[in-house]
C-alpha cells in the first residue's frame, strides 16, 4: 500500500510505502473525501487494487469509479 500525504498549503509531500498493508488497517477500504478519526487526514483520491485511478461520483449508488479520459 502506498500513502501520499501533501499539505497543499505549503506544497510538502510524503511518499510512505508499506510492505504489510494490515499495518495501516484504517485507510483500507475507505472511500472518497472521508475524514479518519482521531488524525486530520482527508482521502481525496486513490487507484483500485488493479492500478485505475478512482474518481468522486454522487448519486444513490455513489461509489467510486475507474476515471475515463
Amino acid at each position: 500500500m502506498k500513502l501520499n500525504i501533501s499539505f497543499p498549503a505549503t506544497g510538502c509531500q510524503k511518499l510512505i510505502e508499506m510492505d504489510d498493508e494490515q499495518k495501516l488497517p484504517i485507510f483500507s477500504e475507505k472511500r472518497m473525501d472521508t475524514e479518519v478519526k482521531s488524525f486530520v487526514v482527508q482521502i481525496s483520491g486513490g487507484t483500485s487494487k488493479q492500478g485505475f485511478p478512482m474518481k468522486e461520483m454522487s448519486g444513490p449508488k455513489a461509489e467510486p469509479a475507474p476515471a475515463t479520459e
